[in-house]
């Protein structure tokens, strides 16, 4: 018997791992596989901003390489130039046509088919469909359809009266086009986070408001948008930062013409680095910024009033 104490007391007495010991062996094989993805991210995202920042302080030579140090002038310069300016805010004006066509449309769509009746199921695969298209598959098919005397559009313009509009090739209307095929583009994304946010509303606030004989604008006023709110802001941020950058549906449908009518910043900034021969890297990187500003805006202002929220 005092053997076997023995043999106990022995075993209880040997030093006991720390626990700390397999935890930390964890986190230091996490981040020895994450150092892979932390590397390609800094090569292809990181690197390439803190660089554009670094241009835009610089004047570049014919092959984009910084020359001299400018400080301030190319910013100065930029905000000083009539084009630019007008180029600003043409993308704003079409952030802002982006933005309330997408919620409008996507609420007149999601609305009918947030109801449990038959075939609601198949409608909304259907109108899910545009996700499953690429920008520039999508944009080509529409450049197609845009096509004078024979596109699909101008055939229903003359068959309407209005005969050839020039949807590509008139200052007037080509913003009008391309707004066009944004917004079938994007649609599906804000139709589906609208059916999910309206999914969210509780049953009983729906029952009391048919009880109240809301119906209507008044039911879609006091019930639905109250209650989708959030995701209502949250459509409004992603979808303007999307529209600030769009990039294909221009370069593919008009390359900013005719003219300069249909000219964002983000194909100013494409020429000015790689179109025409200039590579003026500066000038673009300073334009840049200036993008990056107003993209920075919306996000700071998404993530105040997203932690607002919480915090009520």
């Amino acid at each position: 018997m005092t053997s076997v104490t023995n043999a106990v007391t022995k075993e209880a007495q040997k030093p006991v791992p720390a626990a700390g010991g397999t935890k930390e062996r964890s986190e230091w094989w996490a981040w020895v596989l994450l150092l892979p993805v932390i590397a390609l991210f800094f090569l292809f995202n990181f690197f390439p901003f803190l660089r554009a920042i670094y241009l835009s302080f610089t004047q570049t030579d014919l092959f984009g390489q910084p020359a001299a140090f400018a400080g301030l002038s190319q910013y100065i310069d930029t905000l000083s130039d009539p084009h630019f300016l007008a180029t600003l805010g043409r993308t704003l004006l079409f952030t802002v046509l982006s933005v309330v066509f997408k919620l409008v449309i996507g609420m007149a769509i999601a609305l009918p088919l947030s109801y449990r009746i038959r075939g609601t199921v198949w409608m909304r695969s259907i109108v899910l469909v545009p996700m499953a298209v690429s920008t520039a598959v999508g944009t080509l098919v529409f450049s197609q359809m845009f096509a004078p005397a024979v596109g699909f559009f101008d055939q229903v313009a003359r068959a309407l009266g209005f005969g050839q509009v020039g949807w590509l090739t008139s200052p007037q209307v080509a913003l009008f086009s391309v707004l066009i095929v944004d917004v079938w583009i994007g649609i599906s994304f804000v139709i589906l986070l609208m059916l999910v946010a309206i999914d969210q509303i509780p049953g009983e606030q729906i029952e009391a408001a048919a009880l109240d004989g809301a119906t209507g604008w008044r039911y879609v006023r006091h019930i639905i948008i109250p209650g989708i709110a959030p995701m209502l802001f949250v459509l409004t941020v992603t979808q303007a930062m999307s529209a600030m950058k769009e990039f294909t549906i221009f370069n593919v449908l008009t390359g900013g013409g005719p003219g300069d009518s249909t000219r964002t910043l983000v194909l100013d900034i494409y020429d000015l680095a790689f179109g025409g021969g200039t590579a003026d890297f500066a000038a673009a990187s300073a334009r840049g910024m200036v993008l990056v500003f107003f993209i920075a805006v919306l996000t700071a202002a998404q993530f105040w009033l997203s932690n607002r929220g919480k915090a009520k």
